[in-house]
């Protein structure tokens, strides 16, 4: 189970990682991290298709779709949080290229996902309990980070307030939903792993 928050710790701060300033790089840092995510769909593919061979137990299509869905949404999460972080104006076209390389960083995550994609996309009685199981967490966190941002409107102090125009505003509910959809996958890859851990009666 400590993979599953090991690999959402990673994409959070890879992301947040490209979101630094790459003044010294012949390309923007989010093709390099858009290649970059594609590439390491490439290297999971191959290891689940070996796992395939090998023991026959790589993960279903769901939660294919669940892993990559929890690691490309940690990536475009993290680099957004540490975009608005930094101050800097995230409106296209307002000097940096913070708002180009995450819009760029989506695309590689669609990428992505068209490598890891399985020809069919089935699912059974399980999918729909970690379906279900994700759908309940992701609604608590998202509850609870509202609540959040609803008392910092609220409470803070006017200098706090003063930095929440409606752009940036708008921008935190976009990481609300990213953090809210990062617990909800993790909780179905939770279910997936304890539902592959042998049972009492399984000797």
């Amino acid at each position: 189970m400590i993979r599953i928050y090991l690999v959402m710790a990673a994409s959070l701060a890879f992301g947040s990682f490209l979101a630094w300033t790459w003044a010294a790089w012949p390309f923007r840092a989010g093709w390099i991290g858009a290649a970059l995510v594609v590439a390491v769909a490439f290297l999971v593919c191959r290891r689940w298709r070996q796992r395939r061979l090998a023991t026959g137990d790589d993960p279903g299509a769901r939660e294919r779709q669940s892993w990559h869905a929890m690691a490309g949404t940690g990536v475009v999460c993290g680099h957004l949080i540490a975009s608005l972080a930094s101050g800097l104006d995230l409106h296209l076209g307002s000097g940096n290229a913070l708002a180009v390389d995450n819009w760029t960083l989506i695309a590689g995550v669609a990428l992505a996902w068209l490598v890891l994609r399985p020809r069919q996309m089935n699912r059974d009685e399980r999918d729909r309990e970690m379906v279900n199981r994700g759908a309940r967490a992701g609604f608590v966190a998202m509850t609870v980070l509202l609540i959040a941002l609803l008392l910092t409107l609220g409470f803070a102090p006017p200098p706090v307030l003063d930095q929440f125009d409606p752009f940036t505003l708008g921008n935190v509910l976009v990481v609300v939903i990213l953090l809210a959809l990062l617990i909800r996958y993790a909780a179905q890859l939770t279910g997936y792993w304890q539902a592959s851990r042998p049972g009492p009666d399984d000797g």
